[in-house]
C-alpha cells in the first residue's frame, strides 16, 4: 500500500462525486417510478424543481469525474519513485493487475460523462423536460461505472507493493516484444503516419461537408469516423509521435511527455484528440435524440453544427501537435535522416 497527498486528493474527491452520485440515483429511481408531466401534484412538481437543482450538480460532478483522468495519470506518475523498476506511469501501472484496467475504464468512461452532461444541456433548452426520463435511465445506468471506477482505483492504489519489482515502459513498449504494448509500438511509423494523416484529412473534410448540409448519413459517418479517429490517434502516439518528441527511435512510451521534462507535450497531443472524437461522436448521439424527441431537433441541429466545428478544430489543433515534432526533426536534418534508421 502507498498513499501520498495525490492518491488521497484523487481518492476523496472519487468519494465525494460518487456520494453526490448516490443521492442522483435514488432521485432517478423515485422519477423513473413516478414521473408524470401531465400531473400537478406536489410531489410532481416536487420532483421537477429537485431534478432541476440536481441535474446541474450531477453536470460538475461529471466534469470531476472526466477530469479525473488526468488526476489518476499525475497520481500515479508520483509513485514511480517507490516501485522498484517504475520510471512512469506505465511501471506503476504494470505493478499491480488493475492499473490498465482503471486507465481504461476512465478513459472510456469521460465519452459518457459527458453525454449525460450533453442531454442534461439539450433538456434545459426547452420546455417541458422532454429528456428527464431518458436523463435518469441513464443515470441509473452510470451509477454502476462511477462505483466500479472508485472501488478499482482503491483497490489498486492499496495493493501497490513497494517490495515488488516492476516492467516500465522499455519493457512494455518494446519493439518487436511481446504483449499489446509492444504490437501497437511494432507498427510502421510510416504507415501509421500516413494513415492517421489521411484518417484525419477525412474528417476535415467531412466536418465541412456536415457543416453544409447535415443529413443523417454524414453525422453517423462522422461519428464512426471519430471513433476510428481516437485509436488511431493513441496508436500513432505510442508508434511515432512520442519517439519523435524524445528524438529516440526505440522509447515509445505514451507517458514520459506528459511530464515537464517535456514541457507537458502530451496535453497538447491527448486534449485535443479526446476533445475531437468526443464532439464528433456526439454527433451520433444527437442524431438518435433527434429521431425520437421532436420538440428537440432544432435545439439538436443547431448544436451539431457548433460541435462539428468543434471537432474539426480540434482534429486540426491534434494534427498540429502529432506532426510537428516529425517536421521539426525534417527540418533540423534537411531531411537526410530517417529517425527510425538504424545506426542514426
Amino acid at each position: 500500500m502507498i498513499w501520498n497527498s495525490w492518491v488521497l486528493g484523487l481518492i476523496i474527491g472519487q468519494v465525494a462525486t460518487t456520494a453526490i452520485n448516490a443521492i442522483a440515483f435514488a432521485n432517478a429511481l423515485r422519477i423513473v417510478l413516478n414521473w408524470d408531466t401531465t400531473s400537478m401534484s406536489p410531489m410532481q412538481l416536487e420532483m421537477e424543481h429537485r431534478s432541476e437543482l440536481i441535474a446541474a450538480i450531477i453536470s460538475w460532478s461529471m466534469l470531476f469525474q472526466a477530469f479525473s483522468l488526468i488526476v489518476f495519470e499525475i497520481t500515479a506518475r508520483s509513485l514511480a519513485p517507490f516501485i522498484p523498476g517504475a520510471m512512469c506511469t506505465v511501471g506503476i501501472l504494470e505493478a499491480q493487475p488493475l492499473g490498465w484496467p482503471v486507465l481504461f475504464l476512465k478513459m472510456a468512461a469521460i465519452y459518457f460523462y459527458g453525454w449525460w452532461i450533453v442531454l442534461n444541456y439539450l433538456d434545459n433548452q426547452v420546455e417541458g423536460f422532454p429528456l428527464t426520463m431518458l436523463k435518469s435511465w441513464y443515470l441509473i445506468m452510470l451509477f454502476p461505472l462511477i462505483l466500479t471506477d472508485l472501488l478499482l482505483q482503491i483497490a489498486f492504489f492499496t495493493g501497490l507493493d513497494p517490495a515488488i519489482i516492476t516492467s516500465c515502459c522499455g519493457v512494455v513498449f518494446e519493439v518487436e516484444g511481446e504483449g499489446f504494448g509492444s504490437s501497437v509500438a511494432s507498427l510502421s511509423p510510416k504507415l501509421t503516419m500516413v494513415g492517421l494523416l489521411g484518417l484525419i484529412m477525412v474528417l476535415l473534410l467531412m466536418s465541412l461537408l456536415v457543416r453544409r448540409r447535415i443529413t443523417p448519413s454524414r453525422c453517423i459517418a462522422y461519428a464512426f469516423g471519430s471513433a476510428a479517429g481516437v485509436v488511431l490517434g493513441i496508436a500513432g502516439s505510442i508508434a511515432f509521435v512520442g519517439p519523435y518528441v524524445y528524438m529516440m527511435p526505440a522509447l515509445h512510451c505514451p507517458f514520459i511527455f506528459l511530464d515537464r521534462e517535456h514541457y507537458n507535450y502530451g496535453y497538447l497531443v491527448y486534449l485535443p484528440l479526446f476533445a475531437a472524437s468526443f464532439f464528433g461522436m456526439t454527433l451520433g448521439i444527437l442524431e438518435a435524440v433527434e429521431r425520437r424527441y421532436q420538440s428537440l431537433v432544432i435545439v439538436s441541429h443547431n448544436l451539431k453544427l457548433r460541435y462539428v466545428q468543434w471537432s474539426g478544430l480540434f482534429w486540426l489543433a491534434f494534427l498540429v501537435s502529432a506532426y510537428a515534432p516529425v517536421i521539426q526533426f525534417w527540418i533540423v536534418t534537411q531531411g537526410k535522416a530517417d529517425l527510425f534508421q538504424v545506426g542514426y
